[in-house]
């Protein structure tokens, strides 16, 4: 993601676009002379094959379905420029790229380069930042291309196997291993939109991941990475991807380059807490206590009131069409599963006094802080 976001102390940083702030040093700690002595695999002989269903032979077979992608982002003059570099997955024999939104955001040139170390130049095709999903296009031969094996992102449960393929500072096809750490997380979108229903893994990501491939103890492809949580943008265990089956929903439409739609309440608000409550004399103990709407938004058309600052004037979204919201994440995770222009009903505690607000969903649009 293009910027940082502060939270709960922790810094949660893109790990994909940008530049590499990093410096590589590789140290040899073997003389020559040692090296010769202790090789013990002679010239032309051909490395053992792996065991089946090993993390060897899974990397053998789905490495050459991830990519590593260069942009080139133009900082002003005709010869003025940065590079930054990110990954991305094979999709199709069409020669399309699945990868992060903010991998490719600004980029005046792309390129890919694939695990047998060809390179061709990318168009990109289609952008949803709401999503932060991006499709790139390659022109190259069909047997050049190696679509994954996908998964069911649905069906996962934390403490399973998490192997992720990328280029971590550039070292491109390296691969990690570790579990799926948890799930239904929460993160930030590029345009500052809640990304809900994200896979935690402790399986090392780090800048130049993002848009890579998170896969299961088969090898099939669970989740594309997208963002870290760490206090020094480094890796630290806790790494977010977003789940195959929300990124295949919106495929067709990033191909085409059609602009996705997400639907939108247009209120930036809190979770409130039993604690919070009491501070600010609400008699609600949980929900989410609308601190503002967005004017001209759906909320501010609906009627929905908030001051500005925390206080006990503020709404407090109880319930959404008859389900109850004790989180924000809540109430943006069922948002999610409607339309642009569907019509939902919230319960809104105002002032002591319980009311109904029917409110018709907007198109999301790209606000300072992250809403609804």
């Amino acid at each position: 993601m293009a910027a940082a976001m502060l939270a709960a102390g922790l810094v949660i940083g893109s790990i994909g676009g940008g530049a590499i702030g990093a410096i590589l040093t590789s140290h040899r700690t073997a003389t020559n002379t040692t090296a010769s002595r202790n090789a013990t695999v002679a010239a032309g002989v051909a490395a053992p094959a792996p065991a089946p269903g090993s993390f060897a032979a899974i990397y053998q077979q789905t490495k050459d379905g991830v990519v590593t992608i260069t942009t080139s982002t133009s900082t002003g003059g005709p010869r003025s420029f940065s590079q930054a570099e990110g990954s991305g997955i094979v999709v199709d024999k069409q020669g399309d790229i699945l990868t992060n939104a903010h991998v490719v955001a600004g980029a005046t040139q792309v390129s890919v380069s694939f695990s047998d170390g060809h390179t061709a130049s990318g168009q990109v095709k289609g952008v949803d930042q709401s999503a932060d999903l991006a499709v790139v296009q390659v022109s190259v031969s069909a047997d050049q291309l190696h679509p994954m094996t996908t998964g069911n992102s649905d069906a996962l449960q934390v403490g399973e196997t998490a192997l992720a393929i990328g280029a971590p500072f550039g070292l491109s096809g390296s691969f990690t291993a570790g579990i799926i750490s948890g799930l239904n997380r929460s993160t930030t979108a590029p345009n500052h939109r809640a990304l809900t229903g994200m896979i935690q893994t402790d399986a090392p990501i780090n800048p130049g991941n993002s848009g890579g491939a998170l896969l299961d103890g088969r090898g099939q492809l669970i989740g594309i990475n997208d963002s870290i949580q760490s206090p020094v943008e480094g890796n630290v265990g806790i790494g977010f991807a977003i789940p195959i089956n929300r990124a295949q929903s919106l495929l067709p439409s990033l191909e085409k380059g059609i602009a996705i739609q997400h639907p939108w309440l247009g209120i930036t608000g809190q979770t409130l807490t039993a604690l919070s409550a009491g501070q600010l004399g609400i008699n609600e103990n949980s929900g989410v206590l609308v601190i503002s709407v967005v004017p001209g938004g759906p909320a501010a058309k609906a009627g929905l009131q908030g001051s500005g600052q925390a206080d006990a004037s503020d709404d407090v979204i109880t319930a959404i069409d008859g389900h109850a919201i004790t989180t924000i994440d809540e109430l943006t995770s069922y948002l999610d599963t409607k339309k642009v222009g569907d019509r939902v009903t919230l319960s809104v505690t105002r002032n002591g006094q319980h009311i109904s607000v029917g409110v018709t969903l907007g198109n999301f649009q790209a606000q300072p802080s992250a809403t609804p």
